[in-house]
């Protein structure tokens, strides 16, 4: 009776926390972490609000959420899932990640967008309708960019605004316009048609398709064709060819 009982009580985690999406892709390896316990998470694996998500040196995980949002994690990054309502009509709807290192990329998905938030050691970014990537740079690294650069922010489509901690406000409206936010607050833009997350991402890596035709071995003809005839000699001929 006592194993029974056991085997009906849904895990601590479904008790504790509400499932907002799905990990669609993980390359090679990703954690998330809720209530002090850790787990790998894998493809398929569910996601839960204030759940943490947490890379290494080489890993990368794709989010899906329950809206069709989409947050990629790059590698040795690190977001709180902090809040996630979601509401289809948009009234109560509420959207909060909390990325406190790392490389990210972020899609919203189908609610009120003044209902996202990404907020950050320095700030907050508000996104209108957007694709959007932003880095959160590590101390050690900082001297390494131009402006000193705490967060990197760059536009790829639609709108989006970032508030520093001391309230000021920088837009980005065009795709392509990049902010660099200073330790300090101050805001510097400029532009970049190329991604600044510094890894390629996972949905994008090209892979052979599936039942592909492997190439033949160097020296060798590809199959259903015949070896090129070498040239016949009639005149000035040496064991290796004409001459």
């Amino acid at each position: 009776m006592l194993v029974m009982v056991l085997l009906a009580m849904p895990s601590a985690r479904s008790w504790a926390e509400t499932r907002i999406g799905v990990a669609s892709i993980i390359k090679p390896n990703a954690d998330g972490i809720t209530g002090g316990s850790s787990q790998a998470l894998a493809a398929g694996s569910e996601v839960y609000a204030n759940e943490t998500v947490r890379t290494g040196n080489l890993g990368q995980a794709d989010l899906v959420f329950l809206d069709k949002t989409n947050l990629t994690v790059g590698p040795t990054s690190e977001v709180v899932l902090d809040k996630f309502v979601y509401d289809p009509t948009g009234a109560k709807s509420s959207v909060v990640f909390k990325a406190t290192r790392g490389a990210f990329r972020f899609v919203t998905g189908t609610q009120d967008h003044r209902a996202y938030a990404v907020k950050t050691p320095f700030g907050s970014l508000g996104v209108r309708g957007t694709k959007v990537e932003f880095v959160v740079v590590p101390p050690s690294k900082r001297n390494q960019e131009p402006g000193g650069c705490a967060i990197k922010v760059r536009l790829i489509e639609g709108q989006a605004s970032y508030t520093a901690n001391a309230g000021k406000v920088a837009r980005l409206t065009e795709p392509n316009q990049t902010l660099c936010v200073s330790p300090s607050g101050v805001f510097s833009y400029g532009s970049s048609s190329t991604s600044i997350l510094g890894f390629q991402l996972a949905s994008e890596q090209e892979t052979p398709p599936p039942n592909a035709p492997t190439p033949p071995p160097p020296g060798t003809s590809p199959p259903g064709t015949s070896p090129p005839t070498p040239p016949t000699c009639t005149n000035h001929c040496s064991r290796g060819g004409p001459i």
